[in-house]
């Protein structure tokens, strides 16, 4: 059946005014916005204005007689009661203020406890002055026991001031030390905003998605439509593409309206500048980039609501399946309020956890790219995965009322095997393949850096290729084997002419020399961020390379990634992609994920990398597609890393072949006219050698 776009749309919009007529989901939609925030406004106006400093008049002192007034406002007009200038700067440069009032029929004590001061005061006379002053605070109020607190140091710098004085009219040669304030490292702005809102938000969210998630498929089966709409002439992974778009929008939908509301009570309400203190705030920037990730984190939370709900049999039980979903969505969410935390190694691919921190470095606007990067493209990758989850769920028997299936049917063998894998499977392995491939890669790093170099440069590289193979190997093969598939077709093992390898090896002649001139030109134009210090650190590493054997480096960096990635992307990922795509979509989409994987390396975000692997993989696929197979990819991907490596590694060794290499970054021109010879070449030897069987027969 041909579907078009445009079905889609129809479909998306059907589910989403089924959705919308639903009065429940207006009351999560509108009114909780417009109810909710306003309450939260006044609670923290009520603890914030007055729970933590002095009002507008300043702190409210009160004592009984005007005597006591009197000499209690005179103490504290006293410049000598003003603390020293090093004092002020260490507390902020902010003079509290103090207001001295009579409490007229009634004691000042009690007055204090009737909420009518801040403190009271108590003055004790000897000889009209002074004896002793006592100041009382309401116990476990902020606001009183911070102004006690400064009144008492208030009047204890002025008693300091008296002493010195004394001292230095009988003692002239005494001399006080003086003191200063200083502070090293990173101010931390005090940005509450940045703590509270993201957290807010994705709970928001995570409730506007529920409720549709729920009724869309197990409300469908409760109500005993769902057997109608199975039977409908519409595929079924096609409806559940649907209902996800309606889930999607009304999550969004739900996330806008809250932003908007929180936006305008904050504004009207005069909080803004207070709860992001010295941070940005809430501007139309900040609004624009935490709309973005909401889009994001709408579409990753409702793929994670519909792979739960549609095995569900009632709304009963699809809610207690969510319910601690629900629950468990707080822990991470709150551990982000955690000082401390930052979006770096394990957290950056940490599901929800990974998108609140995001959230919180947009507002207090000190956002990592490299953090900000793997956090975006990991949620990617799991809303791939749960939303392949879910089409599998809808689509086998666990979609009707009277199936016994369960989630566990994902991890089941299929009876039969099948040639290759779905689309759904082939999404939800690349959704792994970061997180695993990050962690895996990460975890290395940090145990090599603990060995304090007791690891020598060949285990190293020798680690690295059992991390490829560990996530970019296990991976793939652990899901053909739980879906029963072929291995030959599924990695496209068939054997090829010998006129693909004979090309392939011409190829890579010359297409490293251009792999060489793409990150060149990536560094003139601007895409290389490494910074000084790490490309001297891999100018180190090339130095090491020239102390182990040429056999380990090629083992290790030209024949493992070969063997491991071509399996990945031009074997699994591409047998199942050409079963849905156009052979050119399926070349650009591998090519696009190999260089996208090749950008993330450790904690490092390489960007000038993603052209030249970009074009590698296109120039790989296009050998897949011709020949049929992936083994002459094998041997172009292992002699161009090879030689890309043998260049780094005997640099110094080539002289011979001209002194332009010394003299400029990029290759010399002889060189670039024997190399581009040896691509047209290599590309026209694999245009005429015709397979062993057809194209096509080997894309289906």
């Amino acid at each position: 059946m041909n579907l078009s776009w445009s079905r889609l749309a129809r479909l998306s919009r059907k589910e989403l005014r089924e959705t919308l007529r639903d009065r429940r989901t207006i009351l999560t939609l509108v009114m909780m916005p417009l109810l909710v925030y306003p309450l939260l406004s006044m609670a923290l106006n009520r603890f914030l204005l007055s729970a933590g400093g002095p009002g507008e008049t300043g702190f409210i002192v009160g004592v009984a007689t005007p005597m006591e007034s009197n000499w209690l406002q005179s103490l504290l007009n006293d410049p000598r009661s003003t603390p020293p200038e090093s004092i002020q700067e260490a507390s902020g440069g902010n003079l509290a203020e103090f207001k001295v009032v009579l409490t007229e029929g009634i004691e000042p004590n009690q007055a204090l406890l009737e909420n009518q001061l801040d403190i009271a005061a108590k003055l004790e006379f000897a000889n009209n002055e002074p004896s002793s002053i006592r100041v009382t605070a309401f116990a476990g109020d902020q606001a009183s026991q911070s102004a006690r607190r400064i009144l008492i140091e208030r009047l204890h710098w002025l008693k300091l001031e008296d002493t010195v004085g004394i001292l230095k009219r009988h003692l002239p040669q005494y001399t006080a030390f003086q003191i200063e304030a200083d502070e090293i490292g990173e101010r931390s702005e005090g940005n509450v905003l940045a703590s509270i809102i993201p957290l807010v938000l994705v709970l928001m969210t995570i409730t506007g998605a529920v409720y549709p998630a729920i009724d869309l498929t197990a409300g469908e089966r409760e109500r005993g439509t769902m057997e109608a709409l199975m039977a409908s002439p519409v595929p079924r992974w096609w409806l559940l593409l649907a209902k996800y778009v309606a889930v999607v929008s009304v999550a969004l939908l739900t996330a806008v309206a809250n932003l908007g509301a929180m936006f305008t009570t904050l504004t009207l309400t005069g909080l803004m500048p207070m709860l992001a203190g010295d941070g940005p705030g809430l501007g139309l920037k900040q609004m624009a980039l935490i709309f973005l990730l909401l889009v994001l984190f709408s579409a990753f939370f409702a793929a994670v609501l519909l792979s739960l709900t549609s095995f569900a049999r009632s709304f009963k039980e699809a809610q207690a399946y969510l319910i601690p979903v629900m629950l468990l969505s707080l822990a991470p969410a709150m551990l982000s309020l955690m000082p401390g935390i930052g979006l770096d190694g394990m957290l950056a691919v940490a599901p929800l956890l990974n998108i609140v921190l995001l959230a919180r470095e947009i507002l207090a606007d000190n956002i990592h790219v490299f953090g900000a990067t793997v956090a975006v493209a990991s949620t990617a990758l799991y809303a791939v995965a749960a939303l392949a989850v879910a089409a599998k769920l809808f689509g086998n028997d666990a979609v009707n009322r009277t199936s016994d299936a369960s989630i566990g049917a994902i991890f089941r063998r299929p009876a039969e095997s099948t040639p290759q894998p779905t689309v759904g499977e082939a999404g939800m392995v690349v959704a792994l393949l970061l997180p695993a491939s990050f962690i895996v890669s990460n975890a290395l790093m940090q145990w090599m850096r603990g060995q304090e170099g007791e690891v020598n440069v060949s285990l190293q590289l020798i680690l690295n290729a059992v991390a490829l193979v560990a996530s970019f190997g296990l991976i793939p093969l652990v899901a053909t084997y739980i879906g029963r598939h072929q291995y030959l077709s599924t990695y496209r093992l068939t054997p090829g002419r010998i006129g693909f390898y004979l090309g392939a090896a011409v190829l890579a002649c010359g297409g490293w020399a251009f792999a060489h001139e793409a990150l060149v030109l990536a560094d003139q134009w601007g895409w290389a961020i490494l910074s000084e210090e790490q490309i001297e650190r891999t100018r180190g590493v090339l130095e090491k390379w020239k102390t182990i054997s040429p056999v380990v480096l090629l083992a290790t960096m030209a024949l493992a990634p070969a063997v491991i990635e071509e399996l990945c992307f031009r074997g699994y990922l591409f047998s199942a992609f050409s079963k849905v795509l156009r052979p050119w979509q399926t070349i650009m989409v591998t090519a696009v994920l190999f260089g996208l994987f090749h950008v993330f390396v450790g904690s490092t975000l390489l960007v000038e990398r993603f052209l030249p692997t970009t074009l590698l993989g296109i120039l790989l696929g296009w050998v897949a597609y011709r020949s049929g197979s992936v083994l002459p990819g094998m041997l172009l991907h292992f002699l161009h890393n090879g030689l890309l490596e043998l260049v780094a590694r005997y640099h110094e060794k080539l002289s011979f072949l001209g002194a332009e290499i010394e003299e400029s970054r990029h290759l010399p021109a002889t060189w670039l006219a024997v190399t581009g010879a040896c691509v047209v070449i290599g590309i026209a030897i694999i245009w005429w050698t015709r397979p062993l069987r057809s194209v096509e027969a080997v894309s289906a």
